[in-house]
């Protein structure tokens, strides 16, 4: 018996802990996400929406397992609108990072439609029931299974419904972002020269931190968050999990910055395409004379901004004719097309000056970075191994 107070006062302190610990980190993510004002900084402004958004829910989450049913009656219907928002937000957060400047109510609305109307329908209910009904539907109906009827019906359909549409959200978001993400990277690849690679990883693993959020905030939507309330250990995992994944997305939205296609050619592009007329094979002949002339000759790969919109320009013809024959002709997408002839240059480079730093090949050479260099090198021999020397 002289242990019972201790050992009540620990479980409390550890269910805190475990409540508050997904609390403190989207909080924590949402000030540093909007304390910056820098611009081109969208993504990140976005992103730290979300994190107040996923604040809010976890927060009705604290108050719904501590539990204090008197507070939670207010915030449950706020409970399930905010669970419905994160999915739809996150996705449009990859679209700010890939295809999207800026986050515009007029476009990116429709994302958000069911979360506000099955938002309405839940609170309608709510509205129906007195406080004292609402809570003993929480904390005894939905705990005990037991067939309910009239307004508790209709109040239990509707949260069946928001479970369910949680769910098709994880599986759709989920699958429209690795979907993105791929396009833009084959796209970004066949329009720039310097593909901010590191960027492109950086957004991967926000996919998989994604994936794994998705998984298990499916999981525990299946399940209900009901079967959690009677043992507190419950939780250790779903509080771990949550707390980790959302920490490394804020960590990852934090540093990364956005690969856009100029113009939002990422899905522009395939129709103009459609559009244009079949060109003639000697005209296709010429713009690839012209092409190995500007790079062979005027050395325009050392432009490290340089893009396939610029050679375009040059040429006095279209993007999608000069990818054409890049893609047929040399069997290279415009990145890798434009980065071995940079390798060639840092051959001669070294060839001449055997000394020289690799960070003046880098720049001498047109690489963006580094990291940039080194990996066209892996596809030129004979550079890799003068660099190596």
């Amino acid at each position: 018996m002289v242990g019972g107070p201790p050992d009540i006062l620990l479980v409390l302190m550890l269910k805190l802990i475990l409540l508050v610990s997904p609390v403190y980190v989207t909080l924590f993510w949402y000030l540093t996400l909007n304390t910056n004002k820098a611009k081109g900084s969208e993504p990140k402004f976005f992103l730290g929406k979300f994190m107040g958004i996923a604040c809010l829910l976890f927060f009705s989450h604290l108050l719904y397992f501590l539990p204090l049913p008197g507070w939670y009656h207010y915030a449950d219907p706020f409970y399930h609108f905010f669970s419905l928002l994160v999915y739809p937000m996150y996705y449009i957060y990859i679209r700010l990072l890939t295809v999207d400047r800026v986050f515009v109510w007029k476009k990116h609305a429709l994302f958000l439609l069911p979360a506000f109307v099955l938002f309405l329908f839940y609170l309608v209910g709510v509205l129906l029931m007195t406080k004292s009904e609402h809570l003993d539907y929480l904390y005894r109906q939905l705990l005990s299974g037991e067939k309910v009827s009239g307004v508790f019906r209709y109040q239990k359909t509707v949260y069946l419904a928001c479970r369910f549409v949680f769910v098709v959200q994880g599986l759709l978001y989920m699958w429209l972002s690795i979907t993105l993400v791929g396009a833009n990277k084959n796209n970004v690849q066949n329009y720039y020269a310097n593909t901010s690679e590191d960027n492109l990883k950086k957004i991967y693993w926000l996919n998989i931190t994604l994936f794994v959020t998705i998984i298990f905030g499916m999981t525990f939507s299946i399940l209900g968050k009901e079967r959690f309330i009677a043992n507190e250990n419950s939780l250790i995992l779903p509080s771990a999990v949550f707390s980790v994944m959302l920490f490394v997305i804020g960590w990852l939205g934090n540093i990364q910055r956005a690969v856009l296609i100029d113009g939002g050619d990422l899905h522009r592009g395939s129709v103009k395409a459609g559009l244009e007329e079949e060109p003639e094979p000697n005209h296709l002949a010429d713009i690839r004379n012209r092409l190995v002339q500007i790079f062979e000759e005027g050395k325009i790969y050392l432009n490290k901004d340089l893009t396939i919109w610029e050679v375009s320009r040059v040429l006095g013809t279209n993007r999608t004719y000069v990818s054409s024959v890049i893609n047929n002709d040399f069997k290279q997408n415009f990145s890798s097309f434009v980065n071995s002839y940079r390798a060639k240059h840092v051959q001669m480079l070294l060839a001449n000056n055997p000394d020289i730093s690799k960070q003046d090949l880098v720049e001498m050479s047109g690489f963006g970075s580094m990291a940039s260099m080194k990996r066209a090198l892996h596809h030129e021999q004979n550079a890799s191994q003068a660099l190596d020397s």
